[in-house]
């Protein structure tokens, strides 16, 4: 008896503890059913907030008057390209647009949302989500399935997040440029103070490189742009890359094609935060900026030979301490 005791003990403990526990499972999956109705709800509030961007009251009103956005911008667009002040009209105008109650509350309600879930390169699925339901709140035509992962023996995940969208006529004979936004994030803790209400949701991976912020940016010149396409004399072709933080992303959109898609791009911009320059100031300079990193490897041959007699060898460590 005392053996069959035994026996059964072990097993209980040992061979199946779940099979003992089952309402271990049944937690894990009502509190799975929870997140994912957390997440629901988290997508319909940031779909709404893109929906009342430029339909408020107020943005109406900014819009209606004989110096409209759309007049001003095709001012600009029918200007020599020296003339100081149809730029610096636009420039008031979209800086008007842009510091809108309404699109305040949707760069924060979405950079927020993409904070809270971070994804790690060619992992993206919900960010990917997140700019797709904007992207349709905004009527903006765009495609998926961009950089998908052509090396997951050595980066998990399928890939084919990215997303390319266009704005403008679309036409061949009309100039083409593209915004470029990356959206993954890192595998490191988050353990930033004073941010509870929008902090990591996921263990371990965080957007501490501020690609959040980049998509949000992007989101936001694609609501911006979209308010006054009719006046836009060309396309600009927004690019939401995935996989920037060492999985070549990037180059994979490329080599799919994404420059050369009807109409052929004719310059790119992309931008990233820095924390330390001032709120509110851009910074460039001529020439090479923010390069990639590469890699490579150095063999150094040597000869052995006895402790007591280097000079008789040819020591790579010596040699390798010089580089």
């Amino acid at each position: 008896m005392r053996l069959l005791q035994a026996f059964l003990l072990s097993h209980l403990l040992f061979v199946s503890p779940c099979t003992s526990l089952p309402f271990g499972s049944r937690n894990k999956k009502e509190a799975d059913e929870q997140q994912d109705d957390a997440v629901k709800k988290e997508k319909v509030s940031v779909r709404g907030a893109a929906s009342k961007v430029f339909t408020t009251n107020e943005s109406k009103a900014a819009t209606s008057d004989e110096t409209s956005p759309h007049k001003t911008i095709e001012t600009f667009f029918l200007s020599a390209p020296s003339d100081e002040d149809a730029s610096l009209a636009v420039k008031k105008e979209i800086q008007t647009l842009a510091n809108g109650t309404s699109m305040l509350h949707f760069l924060s309600t979405t950079r927020r949302s993409l904070h809270r879930h971070p994804e790690i390169m060619y992992q993206e699925s919900f960010t990917s989500e997140i700019i797709q339901d904007i992207l349709t709140e905004l009527d903006i035509s765009y495609t998926t399935g961009w950089a998908k992962n052509t090396h997951q023996d050595v980066y998990p995940g399928p890939g084919g997040y990215g997303i390319v969208a266009h704005i403008g006529t679309q036409s061949e004979d009309q100039p083409c440029i593209i915004l470029r936004a990356d959206m993954d994030a890192l595998p490191i803790v988050e353990s930033t103070d004073g941010i509870a209400g929008f902090k990591s949701l996921t263990k371990g991976k965080m957007h501490a490189c501020g690609h959040d912020g980049h998509t949000t940016m992007l989101l936001g010149a694609a609501a911006l742009l979209k308010n006054v396409e009719s006046s836009i004399q060309g396309t600009i072709r927004l690019v939401f890359q995935p996989a920037e933080e060492g999985g070549a992303g990037g180059k994979r959109m490329v080599e799919e094609g994404v420059v050369s898609l009807s109409p052929p791009a004719q310059h790119a911009f992309g931008m990233h935060v820095w924390p330390t320059l001032p709120t509110g100031s851009i910074a460039s300079r001529p020439g090479p900026l923010l390069a990639a990193a590469e890699t490579f490897q150095i063999t150094i041959a040597g000869k052995g030979g006895h402790a007591a007699m280097p000079h008789l060898t040819r020591d790579p460590l010596v040699t390798a301490s010089s580089l």
